[in-house]
């Protein structure tokens, strides 16, 4: 049983060191970190709570925009719907198409956000591989490592077939048994995998493009809100810039408040996520490439294994002892 621990040890190092580099998990890993580290803060409690603000800033402000503030300037000029819709497409252009391009923005982003929303524990825990304090970039190294332990375990259990041997084998197959369970390494890998679906629509090029444009499309909306839509409804009701500004955010203030805080940081944030998007995609693409779900079995079984067959090795092998019974001879005498 020692030499098959042995045995075993050797080819599963070997195993773990050959998977290391055939799936290049050094540059996978690395890049898996990068996208980790990145949007760490998004995915904590307080980034998706501001996306989701955020989200719903753009929905509020796009409704009182279609619902309220452009009905009043279309009363005031005194046209009809026709009329209007070609104003509108000729003055304010950025309107026009927000208006025309929102609802599938929002159709897109909408299931996204909530997906996040609720994988956020998944990408926490997903966070921890292998542990908190290793990155998972340091896990090539672990395999490297635990590969050439088992490797030199098992030939030394070759070469020195004795207790000292089968005791370390069977030391060694525990550790890799018992540690992944330990920390938690399916669970953890499991999350993984749910949250990876996340990163294939949200950092899909489709997706990245539409997430630039969709950015641009509020720049271009909230600039026509401030240097038309305000300035035409101002005029309209003859009053200054400044006032007109302020009855504005007295009648509309949704709409300006939204366009307020766009301008000061929303849009800023919204093009480095977007750009993130674009930017990070094939980053994504090449940690999407490592074979999550048989890692944590491709050290728990084989350790199992090791440490069954190696501990066998230490039981004694039993001896049977057969009993001699008395045997009397036919002439003895027999007492009474």
């Amino acid at each position: 049983m020692r030499k098959i621990a042995a045995v075993l040890a050797i080819v599963t190092g070997l195993g773990l060191i050959g998977f290391t580099f055939a799936e290049h998990l050094f540059s996978r890993s690395d890049d898996a970190q990068t996208i980790a580290d990145h949007y760490r803060g998004l995915m904590s409690a307080d980034g998706l709570h501001d996306l989701s603000s955020g989200f719903a800033a753009v929905q509020a402000a796009g409704g009182e925009l279609g619902t309220k503030a452009l009905p009043a300037l279309q009363q005031s000029l005194g046209m009809n719907d026709a009329q209007f819709a070609a104003y509108v497409a000729s003055e304010m252009p950025n309107v026009a198409q927000f208006n025309e391009q929102a609802p599938a923005i929002v159709k897109l982003v909408g299931p996204v956000i909530a997906k996040m929303q609720a994988e956020r524990a998944d990408y926490a825990r997903a966070d921890q591989i292998p542990t908190g304090f290793l990155p998972l970039s340091s896990a090539p190294w672990l395999f490297v490592g635990i590969g050439a332990l088992l490797v030199a375990v098992g030939v030394f259990a070759l070469v020195r077939a004795d207790t000292l041997s089968s005791v370390a084998l069977t030391l060694v197959g525990l550790g890799i048994f018992l540690a992944p369970l330990v920390i938690g390494i399916p669970g953890k890998v499991d999350a993984a995998v749910r949250v990876t679906d996340i990163g294939r629509v949200g950092l899909a090029p489709g997706t990245a493009a539409k997430a630039v444009g969709a950015t641009k499309l509020f720049d271009g909306m909230v600039s026509d809100v401030r240097t038309k839509l305000e300035p035409a409804l101002a005029a309209q009701q003859g009053q200054s810039p400044a006032a007109g500004e302020a009855a504005f955010a007295t009648r509309f203030p949704t709409l300006a408040d939204f366009a307020t805080t766009w301008q000061q940081s929303t849009s800023a944030k919204s093009h480095a996520l977007s750009d993130s998007q674009v930017a990070l995609g094939p980053t994504f693409t090449n940690a999407d490439r490592i074979p999550l779900q048989p890692i944590p079995w491709m050290f728990i079984v084989p350790g199992f294994l090791i440490a069954v067959c190696a501990g066998a090795s230490l039981v004694p092998a039993r001896r049977s002892v057969r009993a001699v019974a008395p045997v009397k001879s036919a002439d003895a005498p027999i007492t009474v």
